[in-house]
């Protein structure tokens, strides 16, 4: 299997400046030590193809002030975002499929446009065809944060995820690599993101 890389940024010009800011200053100040978000368990979008995984999130850098009870709203928050993307691109759903259409939930209007072209990287479709379930082996999300005056204005996710395929096409994959998101009116969405994806 080829291994996939690939980097995008699909968002205006303030949410980029946002990502360079996050990359700049994540390393420098922090307000967090991995604290382990207290967040539902992820639930498999296709009981014949999906294992139960639990969704570990972790709070990680947090570059400002941001309020323990906030901490664990945001830690929930993001992660729903990020169990949506994966379940509906990797792990859930009926194969051997070829339709991966829908698979970038919680995505911007830029973000899905670049996912898509991404799709054998940002999806199973590269695979799809070939096998005929997957069994979710490990999902942990570390998210760093940005935030002003208390409140959460930027998030990067670092992304793991591990699962192990059936069929033609039996192996070990994990996709791992980090998610940008921002807050929008209608909650957090991912608009860029830096992944691989590749056999084990």
């Amino acid at each position: 299997m080829t291994r996939h890389r690939r980097r995008s940024y699909a968002a205006t010009g303030a949410a980029l400046a946002l990502a360079l800011v996050l990359a700049l200053v994540v390393g420098a100040c922090s307000g967090g030590d991995d604290e382990p978000a207290e967040r539902p368990q992820s639930q498999p979008a296709g009981p014949d193809t999906v294992s139960k995984v639990e969704t570990v999130v972790t709070v990680g850098r947090i570059t400002g002030s941001l309020p323990r009870d906030a901490r664990h709203r945001l830690a929930d928050q993001v992660g729903a975002v990020v169990d949506g993307w994966t379940k509906a691109a990797y792990l859930g759903g009926d194969y051997p499929r070829r339709d991966f259409s829908t698979s970038w939930p919680g995505f911007t209007t830029g973000a899905r446009q670049e996912a898509h072209r991404d799709r054998a990287l940002m999806s199973n479709e590269d695979i799809g065809e070939r096998i005929d379930g997957v069994e979710a082996r490990r999902s942990r999300v570390r998210i760093d944060v940005l935030a002003v005056r208390k409140r959460a204005v930027g998030v990067t996710a670092r992304v793991l995820l591990g699962f192990r395929t059936t069929g033609r096409l039996e192996r070990d994959i994990r996709v791992q690599g980090r998610l940008y998101l921002t807050r929008t009116d209608r909650g957090w969405r991912i608009f860029g993101y830096d992944m691989t994806k590749g056999a084990r």
